[in-house]
């Protein structure tokens, strides 16, 4: 039984470990100014989410105009192929 109370004051110790690592990391988050990085990059991401908008319309006006061209020749394959049986 002295085994698992070690083991527990183990688990126990870990998580409060944790806890002091946890709150000492986001002291030195602040005190280095992470809010700022943090507000920079999400400026940044916005700004490269339009950019990035703009070429999924692109990629999908594409994509809509080969499928038409593509529907196009298969019509004109199939027509072709029905005057050729007869």
């Amino acid at each position: 039984m002295a085994k698992s109370g070690k083991k527990s004051g183990g688990v126990i110790k870990k998580i409060i470990i944790g806890i002091v690592l946890g709150v000492v990391l986001l002291f030195v988050f602040f005190y280095l100014g992470g809010p700022d990085y943090l507000q920079s990059f999400g400026e940044k991401a916005a700004i490269s989410g339009k950019k990035l908008k703009k070429y999924e319309e692109a990629t999908k006006e594409s994509v809509k105009k080969v499928g038409e061209k593509v529907e196009d020749v298969t019509n004109a394959l199939s027509s072709d192929k029905g005057k050729n049986n007869k």
